[in-house]
């Protein structure tokens, strides 16, 4: 048996099985998720195994909006330690928890409602927002349509600082990320307990970003260190914000966007209160 005897598929086949165009299994290639076989003549060849790996990218990259060093971890041909180590990092850190306070159930109960009216207004059950007020994992698209209902900034629930500083010296600022957006992470460049402005510095990987069309109040600001944002604002054609480049909206403006470059696009990221 020869080693092309176990490789069945080429690229072109093995694309219209998964739902995509070659030219996307050739990027995932050039990232360092899958390695293709090659055939006597230099064509790529996949094997049942490899179409099952590519399912598994497809999903995480698609599907799920996972940036390309969250694949890797989460890929099937990774070694065990690999992965259990990236788990680890991620309990060890526990950065969601910087935004999963009981200020959820705060603002709830502050406002008047019960668990059943903001679960069937926001579409999110009552069991998992029960999970979020008591510290379960919680998306930023999931943040942001609860800051939307309450009428308050996305990041205002994040857990306040518990000493005041004026000055934060470079890398000591509150590093926090979600569970459920591993693509994303953000460093809080303010620490103190009373403020109505929250500047992040935010590094999002390729293909990652606040993905979903949202509203909420207050108002932002970003400025693009690298990398390369697709912005949609309402109905407006999307904007390309390059490097050096800066944008500024209304939180009630119907806005999504992500990294568009193939490699760690870094921002800051800049949401301001506003007082009604």
């Amino acid at each position: 048996m020869t080693h092309d005897d176990n490789i069945n598929f080429s690229i072109n086949q093995v694309a219209k099985m998964i739902g995509v165009v070659p030219a996307t299994i050739r990027n995932w290639e050039k990232y360092g998720l899958i390695e293709a076989k090659r055939s006597s003549n230099n064509y790529r060849r996949f094997s049942l195994d490899d179409i099952n790996t590519l399912k598994k990218i497809k999903e995480y990259s698609i599907d799920k909006k996972m940036g390309v060093q969250a694949i890797k971890m989460l890929l099937p041909n990774n070694s065990s330690s690999s992965l259990v180590h990236y788990l680890e990092h991620q309990n060890e850190q526990s950065f969601s928890k910087k935004l999963i306070s009981n200020k959820w159930k705060e603002i709830r109960k502050r406002q008047g409602y019960t668990l059943k009216q903001v679960s069937e207004a926001v579409g999110i059950s009552t069991s998992q927002l029960c999970k979020f007020e008591n510290g379960g994992n919680i998306s930023l698209d999931q943040i942001n349509d609860l800051a939307h209902f309450y009428n308050e900034n996305p990041l205002s629930f994040l857990n306040t600082s518990s000493q005041d500083k004026h000055l934060v010296r470079k890398n000591e600022g509150e590093l926090f990320q979600l569970k459920n957006d591993p693509g994303i992470e953000m460093l809080s460049l303010v620490s103190m307990r009373e403020h109505s402005m929250y500047p992040v510095l935010c590094t999002v990987q390729p293909g990652c970003g606040n993905t979903i069309p949202h509203k909420h109040n207050g108002q932002e600001f970003i400025y693009l260190l690298s990398g390369k944002l697709e912005i949609h604002l309402n109905d407006d054609r999307p904007y390309i914000v390059n490097p050096g480049d800066s944008f500024y909206y209304s939180g009630l403006d119907k806005h999504c966007w992500k990294n568009i470059s193939n490699k760690p696009a870094q921002l800051l990221w800049i949401h301001c209160v506003v007082t009604m």
